[in-house]
């Protein structure tokens, strides 16, 4: 219902997609959750905008340094540590 001198609410457009590009984004997302039914529309969203906007080469680049950076953190030993917090929960 359309009320005079009171705009309508529009949905943010950071890209300044089409009327084209966010009918085949929205295509896409329903694909996505039809896939990946456990992933959160929002990550769905930022992995759908991040590879619609970034040259392949880029995305390549990321690829590449997530398969070759260390992780931060080492978890070799994570159940030890989870035993140890179970058992200090469970004791303490």
């Amino acid at each position: 219902m359309d009320v005079k001198d009171i705009p309508r609410h529009k949905h943010e457009n950071p890209f300044n997609y089409t009327d084209d590009e966010l009918a085949e984004k929205t295509l896409a997302l329903e694909k996505m959750k039809t896939i990946y039914k456990d992933v959160p529309m929002y990550y769905a969203e930022l992995v759908y905008d991040l590879c619609k906007n970034t040259d392949q080469a880029k995305i390549e680049e990321i690829k590449q340094k997530i398969e070759n950076t260390p992780f931060k953190y080492n978890y070799d030993n994570l159940q030890e540590e989870l035993n140890k917090v179970k058992e200090n929960y469970i004791v303490g």
